[in-house]
């Protein structure tokens, strides 16, 4: 008897081009219409999904960039109905027309109570005559747990 090794092959790699979707969250941008900069395709978390006793998570923010920034920001926020955490800050740049895959590693994990999302903004420190930093693009979303569904946006 023949042992075709076709279907397990085409098994195999049919689950590794889905398995960086088993990371993917589902996420809101903040402003609920999109924004001009660009547009966010996923947000990966690991670990996924985020158990009672991971300390810290990995967060990668991939999109398109309509528009560049040289001197940005993207930062990590828990954030509540009465309490903002600023849980991580670091420097980025991104060219105009580019794929962007923003990580963010080691980002602590945090606890509010009662209903609480992450968010994840990118900044632009130099947009016009502003002194402050313009928000360019943000997204929310909850942390997904073992009880969460996990599908991407």
């Amino acid at each position: 008897m023949a042992i075709s090794y076709v279907q397990p092959l085409l098994l195999l790699l049919g689950s590794l081009f889905f398995l960086p979707a088993l990371r993917a969250v589902n996420f809101k941008y903040c402003n609920k219409s999109g924004y001009d900069f660009g547009n966010v395709t996923h947000v990966n978390i690991s670990p996924n999904p985020v158990g009672p006793d991971v300390g810290e998570l990995n967060i990668t923010v991939i999109g398109y960039a309509k528009e560049s920034i040289h001197t940005g920001s993207i930062e990590v926020y828990a954030k509540s109905e009465n309490i903002t955490d600023l849980l991580r800050k670091q420097p980025c740049t991104i060219e105009s027309g580019t794929k962007f895959v923003l990580p963010l590693s080691e980002v602590p994990k945090d606890i509010l109570e009662g209903d609480y999302k992450y968010v994840v903004s990118l900044l632009d420190e130099k947009v016009g005559d502003s002194k402050e930093a313009k928000v360019r693009m943000c997204v929310d979303f909850d942390l997904p747990t073992s009880s969460s569904t996990l599908s991407s946006a």
